[in-house]
């Protein structure tokens, strides 16, 4: 079984909390297992230990938290996210098991994948994210990407179907 990869590139750091707390919900109790390094104490600390993602992210920084859920449209089980960021952009990566997309009759996994692309372009106009990479860990390859999303418009039955694919 692999794991489907979804990359949020250049995020801008000004907006990660909105993003994190406003869409994505992120609380502690949702927080199976996380990773942070404070530079200022020079210490690992877990998400509820975090007083401010800008200050754990400045001016660069990594962190990782597992959910035990997250909804992007529907709600995928036990959700990885990587966040990695330089002086004012990052990427975020969302990584689950493939099975919570691809197990099911045709139209449900069809139904589940146009609502996580409905989600994700939402929040790529929301926060105006210039790219999006859908794909098989690694997406960041070329190979393993099954969808990029960029400036151009999208056509959300041909996207399903490349997801899909």
């Amino acid at each position: 079984m692999e794991n489907l990869e979804i990359i949020l590139e250049d995020v801008r750091k000004d907006e990660l909390c909105k993003l994190v707390f406003n869409e994505f919900k992120i609380t502690s109790s949702e927080v199976k297992d996380s990773h942070f390094f404070n530079r200022n104490t020079k210490a690992d600390i877990e998400f509820h230990e975090l007083e401010s993602l800008w200050d754990v992210f400045s001016p660069v920084g990594t962190g990782n938290v597992l959910l035990n859920q997250l909804d992007l449209g529907f709600s995928l089980k036990n959700v990885l996210i990587i966040f990695s960021f330089d002086k004012e952009l990052g990427n975020i990566t969302i990584n689950f098991s493939e099975s919570e997309l691809f197990e099911g009759e045709n139209s449900s996994v069809r139904l589940k994948a146009q609502k996580i692309l409905e989600s994700l372009l939402i929040l790529k106009h929301k926060f105006n994210i210039p790219k999006i990479r859908i794909g098989f860990e690694p997406a960041s390859d070329d190979d393993m990407c099954l969808l990029e999303i960029g400036y151009e418009a999208v056509d959300l039955e041909s996207a399903v179907d490349l997801l899909l694919r």
